[in-house]
């Protein structure tokens, strides 16, 4: 059984946008500029493109990292990864 954070691979691989993910007390400011609210344990997550503006909007706070992975892949992945 493939956890949600294979899926994720999975579904992102080779693709431009890659996810991300991050505590909020790892990205405190960003976190507040994007208007949502700020709690230090829980998890943030986006799409982004390294060395690339080109990014999606921040989601969040989830409890766990699957909870990140699993939104990105229900929002963002192909129905046929």
């Amino acid at each position: 059984m493939a956890t949600v954070l294979n899926q994720l691979q999975k579904a992102f691989e080779g693709q431009f946008m890659q996810p991300k993910a991050y505590q909020g007390k790892d990205i405190e400011s960003e976190i507040l500029d994007a208007g949502l609210d700020l709690e230090y344990d829980k998890f943030y997550c986006r799409l982004s493109a390294d060395g690339y503006m080109d990014c999606t909007d921040w989601y969040g706070p989830f409890d766990t990292i699957d909870d990140c992975a699993q939104f990105l892949i229900d929002t963002y992945a192909d129905e046929e990864f």
